[in-house]
């Protein structure tokens, strides 16, 4: 006898899938030792292994199966899923593409290798796998929402909402529908957004991330007292959890509870938790700690955050020392006022159209504690279907192009003109519309790399010439200051108007006294990868 008998094997797989994994080993062991070189034994034993824990061991076994036979797709796929799981996602990747090339049908394969180019950020060859996975498999209701979390990465966010309520209505489950809230969410759509969570905690009332998503979601609902509670009870699950912690700190800063979000943001360790724990540093007047974290950063860590920029940039004008924090050396003289003459153009179409589809209910609201006497959409503006809105985008990205050109010799070897977006996609954008006495606290948009916003309505009577225009300062949010010595800039703007700035310039709206409505629509870009 070559090789096992059926009814062995049998016995060895009921043993694996009933969780017997000592009584499997022993005899996977056993059997090897009467067929040292069967393939099914072999690998079978790795799997064992792997449920064990004992990685390396499965490796070997892996290894050793692959000299007898490296033809094995099963070997090979095997091997992938512990190297994918590990992290090793370029070796993974090989092992999976391997495994295809011996068995061009294997579904598996073909779906973990997506998983695996997704992890690489390989976003159209992720495509093309989940697409040859679906192809074998229609109903294959794990790929098709995979498919989804793809095409969202790669800003198809209509098509991808379309992925994931198709992989639904095949069988509903809290991941799906969890991906289903967040490209919800970033349509603007936050009460289909807040259902579609509730929908994935149905699953799972105890997961952590779905409750934390949900507690923001509530937040910039404006229901804050339930926003916080899911908050809190994510944290109260599992006290460890990086998002729980950055959620619950985001919220607890913006609500001046800056010492409490200073140990969230450290036990997150996620995000720019090492930039808000600073905030948290500079905001409470703990500048010698501050300085001590922030000079630990700048040697350790590339020039690349607006965040961090602002802070070093405030602390040196506040104490008259040199910053050392190369982000952007000249953020005032980077800031530029152009125009967008489609928007000029005497009863421009594009105006018209963008002015009608902000208006459009499925644009959800969103609170922010420094608006006042207006509202903020919630969500990618730039990132829906509406022609007004690709149609701006693509003309403010040739603007943003403009600018770079004829402002990147002012701070040359900036980290900021260096590593300027290559590529224009706007990671967030949203209209702001305000009523009279509407204005905007200083602020920064810390996810940025550059700012902006374009003008699609401004009142006309002002008793100041300055009302309602854009002030920009390198002082703002409140942040405490040894005197009033911090520049600013202000620009008075009109319809078609586009300013552009670096993402650190803190910026405010100075309040306006007519009843005209003052809208606008700010965005941020930033490079793919910083």
């Amino acid at each position: 006898m070559t090789k096992p008998t059926q009814e062995q094997l049998k016995e060895l797989v009921n043993l694996y899938q009933s969780g017997k994994l000592d009584e499997a080993q022993n005899i996977a062991q056993n059997l090897l030792k009467e067929f040292p070189n069967d393939l099914t034994c072999l690998n079978i034993l790795g799997v064992v292994l792997d449920g064990k824990g004992q990685t390396e061991e499965a490796i070997k076994i892996y290894q050793k199966a692959l000299q007898i036979n490296e033809n094995s797709p099963e070997t090979h796929f095997n091997m992938g899923s512990i190297l994918h799981r590990l992290g090793r996602s370029n070796e993974a990747r090989v092992s999976y593409e391997k495994a295809i090339t011996i068995k061009s049908d294997f579904l598996n394969a073909h779906f973990n290798l997506g998983l695996v180019y997704q992890n690489l950020q390989s976003y159209k060859e992720a495509v093309e796998s989940y697409q040859k996975a679906i192809e074998l498999k229609p109903d294959f209701h794990e790929a098709i929402g995979a498919m989804g979390t793809a095409l969202q990465a790669q800003g198809e966010l209509d098509e991808a909402i379309e992925y994931y309520k198709k992989a639904l209505a095949i069988q509903p489950d809290a991941r799906n529908h969890y991906n289903l809230a967040a490209g919800l969410r970033n349509k603007g759509a936050l009460d289909e957004s807040i259902e579609q969570y509730e929908k994935s905690l149905s699953f799972n009332e105890q997961n952590p991330e779905a409750l934390t998503s949900l507690g923001d979601a509530l937040w910039h609902k404006g229901k804050t007292e339930e926003g916080l509670e899911k908050l809190n009870k994510a944290i109260e699950i599992d006290p460890s959890n990086p998002k729980a912690n950055y959620n619950l700190a985001v919220f607890l800063s913006d609500n001046n509870e800056l010492d409490k979000a200073f140990n969230h943001f450290q036990s997150s360790k996620i995000y720019d938790w090492q930039e808000r724990s600073l905030y948290c540093l500079y905001k409470t007047e703990q500048h010698e700690k501050f300085k001590e974290e922030l000079d630990l950063i700048i040697k350790n860590k590339k020039n690349n955050s607006p965040f961090l920029a602002t802070l070093s940039t405030h602390h040196a004008i506040n104490f008259k020392t040199k910053d050392e924090y190369n982000f952007c050396n000249k953020p005032l003289d980077l800031a530029a006022h152009m125009s967008i003459k489609e928007l000029k153009e005497p009863n421009s179409s594009l105006l018209k159209e963008l002015l009608k589809d902000i208006e459009k209910e499925e644009i959800a609201k969103r609170t922010q504690s420094r608006l006042h006497y207006g509202t903020q959409s919630s969500g990618n503006l730039f990132k829906r279907s509406e022609g007004s809105f690709r149609t701006l985008s693509k003309l403010i990205a040739n603007t943003i192009e403009e600018y770079y050109k004829k402002n990147k010799d002012k701070d040359s070897n900036s980290i900021f003109v260096k590593q300027f977006p290559k590529i224009v996609d706007f990671n967030s954008s949203w209209y702001v519309k305000m009523q009279s006495g509407g204005h905007l606290d200083s602020h920064i948009h810390e996810e940025g790399w550059v700012s902006g916003s374009v003008y699609l309505s401004m009142p006309k009577e002002k008793k100041d010439p300055n009302e309602g225009a854009i002030e920009l300062s390198l002082h703002g949010d409140n942040y405490p200051k040894k005197h009033d010595n911090f520049p600013t800039k202000t620009y008075p703007v009109e319809v078609g108007d586009v300013v552009f700035f670096p993402s650190s310039v803190f910026h405010r709206t100075i309040p306006f006294s007519s009843k005209e409505e003052r809208i606008c629509i700010a965005f941020d870009v930033k490079p793919e990868v910083i």
